[in-house]
């Protein structure tokens, strides 16, 4: 598997849980929806970023770190946008924690 397949794979799975988890409370079809997309595609976009950073053979921590950020960068984008600061940021740098535990174990570039 590739780094970019293996980090969207990541952030596209950890992403799903985090919008399950974000709309917890309201099982609606439109808001589940809602949580699903937009935090599966903040997933997507924070495994490329990751991948596209760690092209080469980067350490796993490193990779976890980067991944990290990015997530937070995201995570701030988004709680800028709906005011939501502490339930956006810690979960997307889980998510970049993992897009980028998951780019670094990737065999292939």
């Amino acid at each position: 598997m590739s780094k970019l397949t293996a980090g969207v794979l990541a952030g596209l799975v950890l992403g799903a849980l985090h919008g399950m988890w974000a709309a917890r409370g309201d099982m609606g079809a439109t808001t589940l929806a809602g949580a699903l997309l937009g935090r599966a595609s903040q997933g997507i976009i924070n495994g490329i970023l990751t991948a596209w950073l760690a092209g080469g053979r980067m350490p796993a921590w490193r990779a976890a770190v980067w991944g990290a950020l990015f997530g937070v960068l995201l995570g701030a984008l988004r709680g800028i946008a709906h005011q939501a600061w502490m339930t956006t940021i810690s979960p997307s740098a889980v998510v970049g924690l993992g897009c980028g535990l998951a780019v670094s174990l990737a065999r292939r570039d």
